[in-house]
């Protein structure tokens, strides 16, 4: 065959396949930001969830009534819902880790503010502003300046915001110092206590520590507005730019202007009814709760969380099964403990310390001990026996059995005869789904008040 037929022979098939294309282009679901998002998710870990990580303080991230709620809490779970995608929150105490973290590219979304004016593009990734706000003074009542003092106004280590005192009477005298290790929570405990006279912070940190402490005003703005961003991961080019339209467009909304009243205004009746409560009270049983769990080595909070999850600190509930009182536990598992339906609450709250103590122990060498909790919340739910099993199918399948998240997908797997049939399997059926869900609910809340309860 002659180089001139080869031509026309290339010719002719490349004409059938441009053909084939454009018969079928209506058919073909041809999205370059999905296939690019898919791609991206693929390369990191196979997996469609936004993971988030944010920086505790109380306008972000706090415990209210039971429920972990917050500005950025609330703002990333409203662009999982409306991306229909799911969505993993962290939570960090610490500043330093959380900075450390804008650099890590560990998370897709990082809620931490500081100055990302400072470092170059190549270093950070930032979103566009998800809300605004300024530096202001936190001062006691009836504080007077002496005219003849330089004012020291302190300011947490992590603190860059410019800073503004050309407003205030006699600006030359007044200085600012950064606080090594030092956290806004623990300048104003100084502060009210007589330590130091002038704290400077946002605004929207400001209201919602202010409730607390009865002798402290709101002093007057000490700098401009700045816009408040996330911290973005710089290898996810397309969802960055998915994150920043959704912001835009979000931000034009009704649902935006109620989240920003909710949780960035002094009128806020989320911070007035939460917020003036003492900070380290979860219920009327707290003293109860921390002698039983110190009796049997288990952390307060996680019962609290558990209480709440199954009666909301409510005595008197008849529940599933025959389930009763404020533990929930059922009548077997009661009599276990010496409980009947005439038992003082403090008798079946340290009956449930106990009963937990005892879940406890069954998965203590079994999984990894920082995730022992979920282990230990999904058996409150299910009974033991159910997530014995999942973690024998999730060791039969080579999955990663020591820890919650690949056990818990086992868990809803029995649901399915060719699982629930499996010799490995002991207690046989079980719809695991509802357990995942109590299990999340309850871990969630307990971790709220690991960040905002002290430990006993």
């Amino acid at each position: 065959m002659n180089k001139k037929h080869l031509s026309y022979l290339f010719l002719a098939l490349a004409t059938a396949v441009l053909f084939v294309l454009v018969l079928t282009r209506g058919h073909i679901n041809y999205d370059p930001l999905k296939d690019k998002l898919k791609h991206e998710k693929s390369a990191e870990d196979n997996s469609d969830t936004i993971k988030a990580l944010i920086f505790y303080h109380a306008a972000d991230y706090f415990v209210y009534q039971g429920s972990v709620i917050g500005f950025q809490y609330d703002l990333i779970k409203q662009l999982g819902k409306d991306l229909n995608r799911p969505v993993a929150i962290s939570i960090e105490n610490d500043p330093d880790k959380a900075f450390l973290e804008c650099f890590s590219n560990n998370y897709d979304i990082v809620g931490f503010d500081f100055d990302k004016d400072m470092f170059s593009p190549d270093y950070i990734t930032k979103s566009d502003a998800h809300s605004y706000t300024y530096p202001v003074l936190i001062m006691r009542k009836g504080t007077m300046p002496d005219s003849s003092d330089v004012h020291v106004v302190h300011a947490s280590a992590k603190y860059y915001n410019q800073i503004d005192f050309s407003d205030l009477e006699q600006p030359g005298k007044w200085k600012l110092q950064h606080d090594l290790d030092a956290t806004v929570e623990d300048l104003v405990e100084m502060l009210e206590d007589k330590q130091i006279d002038y704290v400077v912070c946002n605004y929207n940190v400001a209201i919602t520590i202010l409730p607390f402490y009865k002798d402290l005003v709101l002093g007057p703005r000490v700098g401009p507005n700045f816009a408040r961003t996330w911290v973005l991961n710089s290898k996810n080019t397309a969802l960055n730019d998915t994150i920043n339209k959704w912001l835009w467009n979000y931000k034009q909304t009704e649902a935006y202007k109620k989240l920003c009243t909710k949780y960035l205004s002094r009128h806020s009746t989320v911070i007035e009814n939460s917020f003036g409560k003492r900070r380290n009270n979860i219920s009327s049983y707290d003293r109860c709760m921390k002698a039983a769990s110190a009796r049997c080595h288990i952390d307060w909070r996680f019962m609290s969380s558990i209480i709440y999850q199954e009666s909301h600190f409510v005595s008197d509930v008849l529940g599933y099964g025959g389930s009763f009182g404020i533990m929930q536990m059922m009548p077997a598992t009661c009599a276990q403990y010496g409980i009947t339906d005439t038992s003082t609450v403090e008798e079946q709250i340290w009956a449930g310390a106990k009963y937990i103590s005892f879940l406890y122990r069954i998965f203590e060498n079994k999984v990894d001990t920082a995730e022992i909790y979920y282990f230990v919340a999904g058996a409150y739910n299910s009974g033991p026996g159910h997530i014995l099993d999942a973690i024998e199918l999730c060791k039969k399948h080579n999955g990663d059995y020591k820890h919650w998240e690949p056990v818990s997908q086992y868990l809803i797997l029995k649901s399915h005869k060719e699982y629930y049939s499996d010799p490995v399997v002991k207690c046989g059926y079980y719809p695991g789904k509802h357990t995942v869900n109590y299990v999340h609910e309850v871990m969630t809340r307990y971790n709220g008040y690991v960040i905002t309860k002290k430990e006993e």
